[in-house]
């Protein structure tokens, strides 16, 4: 089998193409470092996560809150040790039109024998939303759910937070936090 040394070639050529394939190879995997860095830094920084494109960003919860894949959902965490989940979904392109009151409830189906405790008007910045607490059965299970409705700039926010009645008061502050949170600003 011929090589470069059998055809004569200079080992120093040899040795400047594996240097300069070695710092190519190496550019390209540290550029793709930056490039997917600079991705990520996009969305989370700091334990804040930022979307530009739908105009928001808004604080993680503490560790004790573990993130979960989204189905549905932008942001999705779980709190093995209550047993419960928080949520939030944005749709910034078909947004359910008509009252909050009225468009809240999407948060809420699949649950059974509903309790509403309370529900109220709110403002998150300069937004207008809606608060849910409520009892319900899910898969038979009694839980107590919190959800919050925000409309902004043609976009709709859901906050969902969901635990066992025992365990809701503990998680309850993180989800007020992680709701709290939340800061609009002017989309791209």
């Amino acid at each position: 089998m011929e090589t470069f040394l059998s055809r004569g070639v200079p080992p120093r050529r040899i040795q400047r193409i594996r240097t300069l394939s070695m710092r190519l190879l190496g550019g390209l995997l540290l550029g793709a470092l930056f490039l997917s860095a600079g991705c990520a830094t996009e969305r989370i920084t700091a334990e804040t996560y930022r979307d530009p494109d739908n105009g928001y960003e808004v604080r993680l919860p503490p560790a004790t809150w573990i993130s979960r894949p989204p189905e549905k959902a932008t942001l999705t965490f779980g709190s093995p040790d209550l047993d419960a989940a928080m949520a939030l979904l944005v749709d910034c392109r078909t947004p359910e039109p008509g009252e909050l009151s009225w468009v809240a409830r999407h948060l809420f189906f699949g649950l059974q024998e509903k309790r509403i405790h309370e529900q109220k008007s709110i403002r998150l910045h300069d937004a207008v939303g809606i608060q849910t607490w409520l009892q319900a059965r899910l898969d038979g299970a009694l839980v107590e759910v919190e959800g919050v409705t925000v409309r902004r700039a043609g976009c709709l926010y859901d906050f969902l937070y969901v635990a066992p009645p025992a365990a809701f008061p503990r998680g309850r502050p993180d989800f007020e936090a992680f709701v709290n949170s939340w800061t609009p600003f002017t989309r791209r």
